[in-house]
């Protein structure tokens, strides 16, 4: 198998344009993609804009230029080294002088070692003599699907999942190139010819998955064929989008779900609690830089609900060589294997013997290894961690960069920013809906959704980024970490410290044990990953306690009702972990109310007549500890029930009562324990 090939032209845009056309003169173009802001500069070549570079995931080609002249973006990078076939070629063009972006001066330095090592990187600069490239061998790559030791043992393992015992769901790793889609799809075509009559795949999007119905097709030839559906007789192999595949009736022999570490992780709890058999497909060391954070998080789930899971990881490549130079070349430029420190320098770590400092970046440029340890800490932590936000972390003046250390070791990490300080009339328009700004996440959401009328004129420091090496977790220092991160910012003279994140019980509870108030839920769900984003705040100056205190206030006012129109489906123990959070409302229950109560719990008043007084009364007591000496069911019954005002029949379901006359007798028997 042909070597894949690399190469860097530095010059000025007209020079490395005329010399991308003199290398790719053999090649077939219509293989070939350019990836440009300008679509039209490379004749007979096809052109997409960089932010569609993404569309080209599951394809191959032969050669693939990426313009670097409107700025050299390290996802576009990630995203098109894996589809270059064996033998093919990246071209990269860009300029290299007068840069200050500390991410390229990486690159530059990069491209350099790999160049002076064999000629791994072929650098032409401005003028230098520029020769045609051998185009790739294709002679009958694809006439037959040549199948590896690892995929066979891949698919067998998948095989097992079906045939074998329920609720041992398999996770399926490899990096990308090593056919782990592939195997996919040839497993799920040999299942329909041995007799199974649904398998459903489910991706991020139908192109990520769209190797899998490719070989599948390969290996059903007769099957009728459209997008996302292969059907033969009865049987079918079928795309699902994951909402729907959660949303909707189905049922499957087996469920694939490819780059599963791009799917929001509530929705991969949601298919393990809904189908029997289960694979989970992830890259590892992918562009976005998941699946380790994937593999380690959903462990614990898998742990929980389905202990006896498997795991294998596919380790030979299928698409190019085992040492392939473009593969090594992107995991060094893009620290896709970024790791951590390893566990074994951690034993008996505790809080006091950790060191906190403030990063000078540009250090960061020489001391590769406390780089790779600082971003393999932060791939780890973070279901998303993309290239791009290595270049965000060493190019954006208003990140400043906090780490713990023992030594040399970093074993936490934090990454902020500075916002807030608007000007009155930026405020003014803010507030009323005519203005948003890029960045500033807090004070325009306490502006634009919060109404906090002052909030644009406060400083701020958010915590955009926090990772706990994994082994150290649970020790407090997670928590030692914040309360130096808001020591410095209080020495630095700003008002408020805050982070916005993905809502789940635990970060809220991390988070509320720093000291950090409950603002604000989002509305709308985050796209990554499919929970609703929560704002906790802490102030540090007088004027901070004040917008801090207003918040928490404007937040339990609106909570309430909230639930009843836009949190109708929020999970019960994230309801109840953020009521305990909110301060009591201000209204009392009457003796008139409590009368009334009490005709219900201990009697028999109807329920319909009594809904707005169990609403008031159930408001009051969601933020009182003794809400929690309620079962788990009695608690889910009054939230949803009330409080989110869901159908009686969808409650009966969920808490798996027999009907209306069930439920209403565990209201019943909930109202006693709060009313005693």
């Amino acid at each position: 198998m042909q070597q894949r090939q690399s190469v860097i032209l530095e010059g000025d845009e007209v020079w490395c344009r005329q010399s991308a056309q003199t290398l790719l003169a053999d090649y077939d173009l219509q293989s070939s993609i350019c990836v440009s802001t300008d679509t039209e500069w490379l004749e007979g070549i096809k052109s997409i804009p960089a932010n569609k570079a993404k569309t080209l995931l599951g394809q191959e080609f032969d050669a693939v230029v990426i313009d670097g002249f409107s700025g050299l973006n390290p996802d576009h990078i990630g995203m098109t080294i894996g589809t270059v076939i064996a033998g093919g070629v990246l071209i990269i063009m860009h300029n290299t002088e007068g840069s200050d972006s500390l991410w390229t001066q990486r690159f530059n330095q990069i491209c350099k070692t790999y160049s002076q090592r064999s000629n791994e990187v072929t650098i032409i600069r401005q003028d230098a003599l520029v020769l045609k490239l051998t185009p790739p061998n294709k002679t009958n790559r694809h006439s037959d699907i040549v199948i590896k030791h690892d995929q066979q043992q891949a698919i067998n393992a998948i095989f097992k999942v079906v045939h074998g015992h329920r609720r041992r769901p398999l996770v399926l790793t490899a990096d990308r190139g090593r056919g782990k889609s592939a195997a996919l799809g040839i497993a799920a075509a040999e299942l329909i010819k041995q007799g199974k009559q649904k398998v459903l795949v489910t991706a991020p999007s139908f192109a990520s998955a769209a190797t899998v119905f490719e070989y599948a097709q390969r290996l059903l030839p007769e099957a009728a064929s459209s997008q996302g559906l292969l059907s033969l007789g009865t049987a079918s192999i079928e795309f699902v989008a994951p909402d729907r595949l959660v949303a909707d009736d189905f049922s499957a022999d087996l469920v694939l779900v490819d780059e599963a570490a791009a799917i929001p992780a509530s929705i991969l709890e949601q298919l393990l609690a809904k189908f029997s058999r289960l694979v989970f497909s992830s890259t590892i060391h992918g562009y976005e830089g998941t699946g380790r954070g994937f593999a380690i998080r959903f462990q614990q789930t898998l742990d929980n609900v389905t202990p006896d899971w498997n795991r294998y990881h596919i380790e030979q490549p299928i698409r190019w060589r085992e040492d392939d130079v473009l593969e090594r070349f992107s995991f060094d430029a893009l620290l896709l294997d970024a790791a951590p420190v390893g566990a074994d320098e951690l034993i008996d770590l505790t809080a006091e013997q950790c060191v906190f400092e403030k990063l000078d970046r540009k250090s960061l440029l020489n001391d590769e290894a406390l780089l790779r340890t600082l971003y393999g800490l932060m791939v780890l932590a973070h279901y998303r961690t993309r290239p791009s936000d290595l270049l965000m972390m060493l190019d954006r003046d208003d990140i400043s960069v906090y780490i713990m250390r023992v030594g040399d070791a970093i074993i936490a990490s934090s990454w902020c920013v500075n916002e807030g300080e608007f000007k009155t009339e930026l405020s003014q328009d803010i507030y009323a809906g005519e203005r948003r700004l890029k960045g500033h996440l807090l004070p325009q959401s306490l502006l634009a959704h919060a109404g906090v009328v002052n909030a644009g004129d406060l400083s701020y420091l958010r915590i955009i980024r926090l990772a706990v090496h994994p082994e150290l977790q649970g020790r407090g220092i997670g928590q030692q970490f914040v309360k130096w991160i808001v020591a410095d910012a209080e020495h630095d003279e700003l008002d408020v410290v805050g982070a916005s994140f993905a809502s789940s019980t635990d970060i809220i509870n991390f988070w509320s044990q720093c000291s950090f108030e409950a603002a604000r839920l989002g509305l709308n769900h985050d796209e990554v990953s499919g929970s609703h984003a929560m704002m906790m705040l802490t102030a540090v100056s007088t004027a901070g306690k004040g917008l801090v205190d207003e918040s928490k206030q404007h937040f339990s006012q609106q909570w309430p009702l909230l639930l009843q129109l836009n949190f109708q489906h929020l999970q019960p123990d994230l309801v109840l972990t953020i009521s305990q959070l909110l301060k009591q409302t201000e209204s009392e229950l009457s003796a008139a109310d409590r009368y009334e109560l009490a005709a219900f719990a201990h009697q028999q008043r109807g329920f319909d007549v009594c809904q707005i007084v169990l609403s008031k009364a159930i408001s009051l007591y969601m933020t009182q500890p003794k809400y929690l000496s309620l079962t788990s069911l009695e608690q889910g019954l009054c939230i949803m029930l009330i409080l989110q005002q869901r159908p009686m029949s969808e409650v009966a379901k969920r808490l798996e009562l027999t009907g209306k006359a069930q439920v209403i007798k565990s209201l019943r028997n909930a109202m006693v324990k709060l009313l005693d």
